[in-house]
């Protein structure tokens, strides 16, 4: 017995070497034991004699239909069937020991009855049904004594910790949302204070914080100081979640000085989650008197900014305020991976000032690499970003800033070009050509303004001056060309027109004369009509009242009137408009009449050559056509005045200036008008007008 198990082992490690061996040939080896059969090694394979018993060949035989046959009967599983259109993909099931097909209407009907019952088994089931129906009446715009069905509601919510369950629920929400609305003030603080206790969990629920919402919306101000109480402790956490971080945004922009401090401190670090203190009222006051505490304290508000910016969550007001404060106070180092981690996120802080303060920060301290990829990223927002009120601030401060004009020129302007018309009429898109065409011109901007953002040329290499005329000479062809294009839009209005001077006070040579060709032709028009610009007056400036009470108390009476004047119409066909619109995030009511701005087709169409701004824009045009070395402007103009425009012009007191400007330091152009007036009617009509310009006119013309 040893001696086979030895030559078994030789046998073995003949086989190993005759596989690895190049020439396996010569391991063939014949071995011949009394009752073992031979076995042959060739090519580095086992091949065993084809002879086998009976009883061998049997057992081989059943073990293959095993294993063929083993899975002969077993039940289909659910993915294994044909595809037939119907939910999972596989065909309904036969019924047993028939060839029908399942009933489809009532598998569903069961279906159906099964999920009731699993409701049927929660302990507020009862409790919703009975609301719900109560909820269907008070949600109609018709229905009167709203809030005593509320209270209703409310007395069969009252039950334990019930109303703080339905909050979650996406059907029973809403009627809690029904119910903050409509209930009297008493009772909406009752409810409110219910809710308190959880108010950090709803935040965070996909249905429950539009009850919290409701609470900000309709709540008196002690509830809403109350709710800000219940948040604290939580705030970074909370501004850290995608629902809850815009609730946040919403209470920092309308609390109050001590509350918004009380918010940022919970960033310093976690010293201030349960205590505040009042003396805190920056990031640099909390280590004014323990300066060993400044290290840990700045790792703590980077730590809970990368935290936030690794959520993408940065547009916040709350955020950009720790942010801003956090760059202003930190050291270089520190600072530099602060402005890599939130380079991807630029857009999204132009919301705010402080966002924007950041975010200017941001690109005067970033690398080239990271600059590249600040234009890079908001690239595909320049339009938004340009017509901003904050926005715009940061792309001014980047124009004035960036030494590569080229790029100023490919990335900035060229994608703006063809939306200019858009840029121009807005009032902010405004400020962005004209720091292009006229960098700090007084006459523009403020001093104050001027003085802030040329703080940037501090973080550039190239002069100011030369940096300006690269712009200009870069952009000022394409401008001219859209000024050609369509003249009438750049004398529209007189906001307009102010942008159209200051471009031609600074472009030269064959741009100007292109431009003012064109536009003389639209000054001359005895058509020429402009839309009036409306007016600023008190009752648009005047805020609305920070009383909810009466706020709401106004809007039922208004609405209660309207339903009389229109009791003889038919119901609405969907009687939840405004609940199912507020829930979905978007405005129910329709704007006042008085709160909605007229567009500029809507606006009221007035004579371009009486409008008082538009008087002021020819005036600086021909003020500044002067300094040119021709005067095309003036020129162009004489040469389209015909007769029947003199006439139009002539009993207009403010058209008279502008000729009257036209012919002060000009005597050519004096010599050319003179020519103008001198038909006997034209004449005639001069000598009638008593108005003053009418006079200084007549003066100017005496020979």
């Amino acid at each position: 017995m040893a001696y086979l198990t030895n030559l078994k082992l030789e046998l073995a490690v003949s086989v190993k070497y005759a596989r690895k061996s190049k020439k396996p040939q010569q391991f063939i080896t014949m071995i011949d034991i009394d009752s073992v059969a031979p076995i042959a090694i060739a090519n580095g394979k086992k091949m065993q004699s084809k002879k086998k018993t009976p009883a061998k060949n049997k057992a081989e035989d059943k073990t293959k239909a095993k294993r063929v046959n083993k899975f002969k009967n077993a039940p289909k599983r659910k993915f294994d069937a044909k595809k037939t259109g119907k939910p999972g993909g596989a065909k309904p099931q036969l019924a047993e020991n028939s060839g029908e097909k399942q009933d489809w209407n009532k598998f569903k009907q069961e279906k159906k009855q099964l999920k009731l019952k699993r409701k049927s088994n929660r302990d507020t089931y009862e409790v919703t049904q009975e609301v719900k129906k109560i909820y269907e009446q008070v949600k109609c715009r018709r229905t009167e004594n709203k809030d005593q069905l509320v209270a209703q509601m409310y007395k069969i919510l009252n039950v334990g910790d019930t109303i703080s369950k339905v909050s979650k629920a996406h059907d029973t929400a809403r009627v809690l949302q029904c119910m903050l609305k409509h209930a009297t003030p008493t009772l909406r603080a009752e409810i409110s204070d219910k809710l308190m206790s959880h108010a950090v969990e709803m935040c965070q629920s996909k249905y429950a914080h539009f009850c919290i919402e409701r609470m900000l919306k309709y709540g008196s101000p002690e509830t809403k100081n109350k709710l800000v109480d219940a948040l604290l402790g939580n705030v970074v956490r909370l501004s850290g979640h995608n629902i809850a971080s815009k609730i946040l945004d919403h209470i920092y922009l309308n609390g109050n000085e001590k509350q918004r401090r009380y918010l940022r401190q919970e960033f310093y670090s976690d010293l201030y989650k349960k205590a505040k203190d009042d003396a805190v009222h920056c990031l640099k006051d909390t280590y004014k008197n323990a300066a060993n505490m400044k290290a840990s304290i700045m790792g703590a508000v980077k730590a809970n900014i990368d935290h936030i910016a690794n959520k993408q969550l940065v547009d916040n007001s709350l955020v950009h305020a720790v942010i801003l404060e956090f760059m202003q106070a930190t050291d270089e180092e520190k600072l530099e991976e602060t402005v890599t981690s939130l380079a991807a996120l630029i857009p999204h802080m132009l919301t705010t000032k402080d966002g924007t303060d950041a975010a200017i920060i941001c690109f005067y301290k970033s690398t080239p690499k990271n600059r590249r990829a600040i234009i890079k990223n908001i690239k595909e927002h320049l339009l938004k970003i340009a017509l901003h009120e904050q926005g715009h601030v940061f792309l001014i401060a980047l124009l004035n800033a960036l030494d590569d004009t080229k790029a100023i020129k490919k990335s900035i302007f060229d994608p703006l070009h063809a939306d200019l018309k858009t840029l121009v009429a807005n009032q902010y898109g405004r400020r962005v050509v004209q720091w292009l065409v006229a960098p700090g011109d007084t006459t523009c901007f403020h001093p104050g303004f001027i003085k802030t953002i040329e703080l940037g040329l501090a973080y550039g290499k190239k002069e100011k001056l030369v940096r300006r005329q690269e712009i200009l000479e870069q952009i000022e062809a394409p401008i001219a060309l859209a000024i050609e294009e369509d003249a009438a839009f750049w004398l529209s209005n007189s906001h307009i027109g102010l942008v159209t001077a200051d471009i031609l006070k600074h472009i030269t040579g064959e741009n100007y004369v292109k431009a003012v060709t064109a536009l003389a032709p639209v000054v001359a028009d005895a058509n020429w009509r402009i839309s009036a610009v409306p007016g600023e007056g008190a009752a648009q400036n005047k805020k609305k009242p920070h009383d909810v009470e009466a706020y709401i108390a106004d809007a039922i009476k208004e609405r209660k009137s309207k339903n009389k004047l229109n009791s003889g119409a038919p119901p609405p066909a969907s009687s939840d408009d405004e609940d199912d619109a507020e829930e979905e995030g978007t405005p129910a009511k329709k704007p006042k009449e008085s709160e909605v701005k007229p567009t500029e087709e809507e606006l009221p169409m007035v004579s371009g050559i009486e409008d008082a701004g538009m008087h002021h824009v020819l005036k600086k045009i021909i003020k500044h056509d002067q300094k040119h070395e021709s005067t095309p402007f003036a020129v162009q103009l004489l040469n389209h005045l015909n007769c029947d425009v003199l006439k139009s012009w002539l009993v207009i007191n403010r058209a008279c200036f502008v000729l009257v400007k036209l012919v002060e330091d000009s005597p050519a152009l004096l010599s050319c008008c003179r020519s103008l007036i001198k038909e006997n009617v034209l004449r005639q009509l001069l000598d009638s007008q008593q108005s003053a310009g009418v006079k200084m006119l007549a003066n100017k013309l005496k020979e």
